[in-house]
């Protein structure tokens, strides 16, 4: 199950807790399908397996759950990473891009498998290239078409197994971070329009919802890194909003910005009181500069 040993890599870079295990498999979704996957059942079979501990630290005045990979977790994933994926690749289910992109840059886990896989590919590439050849005087043009195809997307498959490579090597395998997400729910749409403006002129990725409803829905069907949410909308306001959250066990840890004309003072300390990590006023001069502030700080 690729989704657990994703899991058991991630935490080799240090202890977390679940929210941001679900926000860093989500950015491998290019290589297999993990999105939206809910975590928790996994790292609670992990841990019963003996390959992740966890233990409980008061953060921000909550309490949460930090996960840690233990000795025979990282032995289980080096045991995964030297196993030779089976059956064909797919442009949604590549185990062979997958461990290429999970591959630790230090001594441990390799990849031993790798020059095997290779060699059968060229030889796949030399059988479909011989068949065409042999047949292409009998062969009608819709199949001699289907050939050429099946070799052409073999020999893009072998000059990308040659790039990835060379970059694991040159680079240490390093990887290029994903732009974050961020959901902005307001029901005013100049409003936000200018949160969207502000959030993707500072390299985020926004997505917009009319409502607290709306909103609600986006967060059971995406991964986002933070919420940004008005405090006075209709049918689900900010406030009920954000205790949603924070009773959700999947996105208990989102970061979560009201931003509203409502006064700072009490309003402040109700919205912390929900369970935001933070409030902006729209009123007050600078707020636009301090809304991102805000979402930096706490992504």
């Amino acid at each position: 199950m690729p989704v657990t040993h994703c899991l058991l890599r991630l935490l080799m870079e240090g202890p977390t807790h679940g929210y941001h295990l679900r926000r860093n498999l989500t950015a491998l979704r290019d290589f297999y399908p993990l999105s939206n996957i809910n975590v928790y059942p996994v790292l609670k079979d992990l841990e019963g397996g003996g390959l992740v501990c966890s233990r409980s630290e008061l953060v921000d005045s909550r309490v949460r759950k930090i996960y840690e990979i233990t000795a025979e977790g990282v032995a289980e994933f080096e045991r995964w990473m030297e196993i030779a994926p089976e059956g064909p690749a797919s442009s949604v289910t590549d185990l062979v891009a997958l461990k290429l992109v999970l591959a630790p840059s230090r001594e441990g886990a390799g990849l031993t498998w790798l020059p095997r896989s290779l060699t059968d590919l060229d030889d796949e590439i030399l059988r479909w290239r011989k068949y065409a050849q042999d047949q292409r005087k009998t062969m009608t043009r819709l199949a001699l078409l289907t050939a050429e195809y099946r070799i052409s997307a073999l020999e893009l498959r072998r000059g990308y197994l040659d790039e990835a490579m060379r970059i694991s090597r040159d680079a240490g395998n390093g990887s290029t971070p994903h732009a974050r997400r961020v959901l902005v729910a307001d029901d005013s749409s100049a409003s936000r329009a200018l949160a969207k403006h502000l959030l993707s002129a500072a390299g985020y990725e926004v997505e917009l919802a009319e409502n607290g409803a709306q909103a609600w829905e986006l967060l059971q069907e995406h991964v986002f890194d933070a919420l940004v949410s008005d405090a006075l909308m209709p049918e689900v306001d900010g406030f009920e909003l954000v205790r949603r959250v924070r009773d959700s066990a999947d996105l208990a840890e989102l970061p979560v910005v009201l931003n509203t004309v409502l006064d700072e003072g009490k309003e402040r300390e109700a919205a912390l009181a929900a369970g935001a990590n933070d409030f902006v006023c729209k009123s007050n001069e600078h707020s636009g500069r301090q809304l991102v502030d805000v979402v930096d700080r706490l992504t």
